[in-house]
């Protein structure tokens, strides 16, 4: 009775007064003080918040309160306030979901230092279909160690993960640019001269953008937003196009 009771939300005092009742019957509070030991102005309260709830039935005599447990009653008022809730948490839940929709909306952004976080989080791209990067091959060699890029390549192969890629026209690009087709990647290079140079990587997967800077003090930022991840695929792609 006492588990059932407190999943109906009383607490442990009000389970000594209903118990009380259950036992003995209709009382009065200074009754119930007496055999369970709480001052009768703390029963009083108890109980009132009892009846208020519709766990307890309350009528008078001579001005004074007479508490009880009536079954009929206190089932109905349960079902009743079910019902009543069940029907509010109907209403609520879509209110709430577009009131919410705009806030869900917004970027999940994750910010972290040092090379072993870094490479966790980069390895984190094998757990997708195809990422868009923009990349410095030898950053991430000259950062993460040679051993490490060749099992992550060999990795991205064996699991099947596309890499489209932009990089500057550095020897190490047009040297990896060559083995596109048997590491499942494509790589286009541009002019450093005319455009500038790319540090490190940006790269685009699923609804994220992870943005690593590995020059002195390495650190990666994850930005979780399908909006700003398909803007960041868009202007990829315009860049692709030159």
């Amino acid at each position: 009775m006492k588990n059932a009771l407190t999943t109906l939300g009383l607490n442990d005092k009000q389970i000594q007064v209903f118990i009380y009742l259950v036992e003995y019957g209709i009382s009065a509070a200074s009754e119930i003080a007496k055999s369970i030991s709480i001052p009768k102005s703390t029963v009083n309260f108890l109980a009132d918040t009892l009846w208020q709830q519709w766990f307890l039935k309350k009528s008078f005599r001579w001005k004074t309160g007479y508490y009880e447990v009536d079954i009929e009653h206190f089932s109905s008022a349960i079902s009743s306030s079910l019902v009543q809730q069940q029907s509010a948490l109907d209403t609520l839940i879509p209110e709430l979901k577009d009131k919410l929709k705009f806030t869900s909306n917004k970027p999940k952004i994750t910010f972290i230092e040092w090379v072993d976080s870094c490479q966790q989080a980069y390895l984190e791209l094998l757990n997708t279909k195809i990422f868009y990067e923009f990349g410095a091959h030898e950053d991430l060699m000259t950062a993460f160690g040679q051993k490490f890029m060749d099992n992550f390549i060999a990795q991205r192969i064996k699991k099947w993960v596309f890499c489209d890629a932009i990089g500057t026209n550095w020897d190490i690009e047009q040297a990896i640019g060559k083995l596109d087709d048997v590491q499942n990647r494509t790589l286009k290079t541009f002019d450093m001269q005319e455009f500038g140079t790319i540090g490190s990587s940006i790269a685009i997967y699923d609804d994220k953008v992870l943005i690593l800077n590995l020059s002195s003090l390495p650190i990666w930022v994850l930005i979780q937003n399908p909006q700003f991840a398909e803007t960041m695929k868009t202007i990829y792609m315009i860049c692709k196009m030159r």
